[in-house]
Protein backbone atom coordinates (compact mmCIF):
# COMPACT_ATOMS: atom_id res chain seq x y z
CA UNK A 1 0.00 0.00 0.00
CA UNK A 2 1.21 3.53 -0.88
CA UNK A 3 2.32 5.14 1.87
CA UNK A 4 1.04 8.83 0.74
CA UNK A 5 -2.33 7.73 0.63
CA UNK A 6 -4.95 10.32 1.82
CA UNK A 7 -7.09 8.58 4.40
CA UNK A 8 -10.58 10.60 3.37
CA UNK A 9 -14.00 9.65 2.16
CA UNK A 10 -16.11 11.00 -0.10
CA UNK A 11 -19.04 10.07 1.71
CA UNK A 12 -21.41 12.54 3.45
CA UNK A 13 -22.78 11.90 7.15
CA UNK A 14 -26.13 9.73 5.67
CA UNK A 15 -24.44 8.10 2.87
CA UNK A 16 -21.47 7.01 5.62
CA UNK A 17 -24.56 5.93 7.83
CA UNK A 18 -26.25 4.35 5.18
CA UNK A 19 -22.87 2.32 3.81
CA UNK A 20 -21.35 1.30 7.38
CA UNK A 21 -24.98 -0.46 7.98
CA UNK A 22 -24.93 -2.06 4.43
CA UNK A 23 -21.63 -3.69 5.37
CA UNK A 24 -23.20 -4.71 8.77
CA UNK A 25 -25.84 -6.49 7.46
CA UNK A 26 -24.04 -8.51 5.17
CA UNK A 27 -20.86 -9.27 7.76
CA UNK A 28 -23.35 -10.49 10.25
CA UNK A 29 -23.23 -13.61 7.33
CA UNK A 30 -19.47 -14.31 8.46
CA UNK A 31 -18.75 -17.63 9.75
CA UNK A 32 -15.79 -16.03 11.16
CA UNK A 33 -13.42 -12.98 11.32
CA UNK A 34 -10.03 -12.78 12.02
CA UNK A 35 -7.40 -9.86 12.18
CA UNK A 36 -5.05 -10.06 9.60
CA UNK A 37 -1.77 -7.35 8.75
CA UNK A 38 -3.20 -4.16 7.90
CA UNK A 39 -6.75 -5.24 8.52
CA UNK A 40 -9.23 -8.02 9.23
CA UNK A 41 -10.29 -11.49 7.04
CA UNK A 42 -14.02 -12.39 6.93
CA UNK A 43 -14.61 -15.80 6.20
CA UNK A 44 -18.55 -15.93 4.84
CA UNK A 45 -20.79 -18.17 2.40
CA UNK A 46 -19.82 -18.61 -1.13
CA UNK A 47 -23.37 -17.79 -1.78
CA UNK A 48 -22.35 -13.93 -0.67
CA UNK A 49 -19.56 -13.35 -3.02
CA UNK A 50 -21.78 -11.47 -5.53
CA UNK A 51 -23.55 -9.02 -2.75
CA UNK A 52 -19.48 -8.44 -1.13
CA UNK A 53 -17.91 -7.32 -4.37
CA UNK A 54 -20.89 -5.64 -5.16
CA UNK A 55 -20.17 -3.34 -2.06
CA UNK A 56 -16.83 -3.58 -1.98
CA UNK A 57 -16.67 -1.96 -5.48
CA UNK A 58 -18.58 0.78 -4.09
CA UNK A 59 -16.27 1.44 -0.96
CA UNK A 60 -13.42 1.31 -3.39
CA UNK A 61 -15.24 4.46 -4.98
CA UNK A 62 -15.37 6.58 -1.93
CA UNK A 63 -13.12 5.37 -0.02
CA UNK A 64 -9.69 4.45 -2.39
CA UNK A 65 -7.44 3.48 0.19
CA UNK A 66 -8.93 0.13 0.89
CA UNK A 67 -7.42 -2.31 -0.59
CA UNK A 68 -9.97 -5.43 -0.58
CA UNK A 69 -9.45 -9.26 -1.59
CA UNK A 70 -12.08 -11.85 -2.35
CA UNK A 71 -11.32 -15.39 -2.45
CA UNK A 72 -13.21 -18.19 -3.49
CA UNK A 73 -11.80 -21.48 -2.46
CA UNK A 74 -13.10 -24.57 -1.12
CA UNK A 75 -16.13 -24.11 -0.95
CA UNK A 76 -16.31 -21.03 0.81
CA UNK A 77 -14.99 -17.05 0.12
CA UNK A 78 -12.46 -15.10 2.33
CA UNK A 79 -12.49 -11.32 2.46
CA UNK A 80 -9.71 -9.39 3.71
CA UNK A 81 -9.99 -5.65 4.12
CA UNK A 82 -6.55 -3.76 4.31
CA UNK A 83 -5.85 -0.23 4.85
CA UNK A 84 -2.66 1.87 5.60
CA UNK A 85 -1.72 2.14 9.79
CA UNK A 86 -3.15 5.26 9.58
CA UNK A 87 -6.63 4.19 8.69
CA UNK A 88 -6.99 1.50 11.31
CA UNK A 89 -9.52 3.12 13.40
CA UNK A 90 -11.62 3.47 9.82
CA UNK A 91 -11.45 -0.52 9.77
CA UNK A 92 -12.94 -0.87 12.91
CA UNK A 93 -15.70 1.54 12.57
CA UNK A 94 -16.78 0.09 9.33
CA UNK A 95 -16.03 -3.28 9.68
CA UNK A 96 -16.72 -3.75 13.39
CA UNK A 97 -13.10 -4.97 14.49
Amino acid sequence: MSEEQIIACTLGGDEQADRTEQWRRLLTTAVRSEPVRDGIRFVLPVEMSGQIATLAVAEQRCCPFFDFTLRLADGRLTFDVRAPAQAASLVADLFGT
